[in-house]
């Protein structure tokens, strides 16, 4: 009788989890795509570029799975600003912040069946509960990485304080969308910027 009811509550678990592919705009894949964004030059010159040049110490290399940027060879501001955008996207958990209206679970559903969205769902959740927003910022970056990558940028290390001119952290709440566009921008213009005279650290 006992393992029956553990059994209910299981299924009782999964159906709940299910049920969050029923929101509205949560089947969208993860790889769709809004129409690219399209920057004037002057748009462009008037995003300041950030300063990147910097002699690390022991510290700075302690830290640089906290603190870096991307840069990809050939790679236009439109283009790194929409890469930039959707990888903030997908990192940041969107759907949990909004109410499950974007790409989250259906990212789950597309690449791992219901079972990944199950473990998604219920593995944001822990984490939550367990580590707060600390590890939320933890698997933030950990997904920044791992989508930028994807996309075949590589990765530099910064100091901290050169890395928070332009970046932001989030735990349990999001950053508002001005200082997060302002951000992105500034992060779009260093991808596509010139190419870092320092060597790339692994992804």
């Amino acid at each position: 009788m006992k393992q029956a009811g553990e059994q209910g509550n299981f299924m009782r678990l999964i159906c709940a989890a299910s049920m969050l592919l029923a929101v509205p705009g949560a089947a969208m894949a993860a790889g769709s795509e809004a129409a690219a964004r399209h920057f004037t030059e002057s748009e462009v010159a008037a995003v300041e570029m950030p300063t990147l040049a910097f002699t690390p110490t022991a510290e700075d290399v302690g830290t640089f799975d906290k603190y870096y940027y991307f840069h990809r060879e050939g790679t236009s501001f439109d283009e790194a600003f929409a890469d930039v955008s959707e990888c903030d996207a997908l990192a940041s958990g969107i759907s949990y912040y909004r109410g499950g209206s974007e790409p989250y679970p259906g990212y789950y559903a597309t690449q791992y069946g219901l079972g990944g969205v199950i473990g998604g769902v219920i593995g944001e959740a822990l984490a939550d509960a367990i580590f707060g927003s600390s590890e939320r910022r933890k698997v933030r970056r950990i997904n920044m990485r791992n989508c930028m990558g994807f996309k075949g940028y590589q990765r530099y290390g910064l100091s901290k304080d050169l890395w928070q001119a332009f970046n932001f952290e989030e735990g349990n709440g999001r950053e508002d969308d001005a200082t997060r566009n302002a951000a992105l921008m500034k992060q779009a213009r260093v991808a596509s910027g010139d190419k870092p005279q320092q060597a790339a650290i692994e992804l």
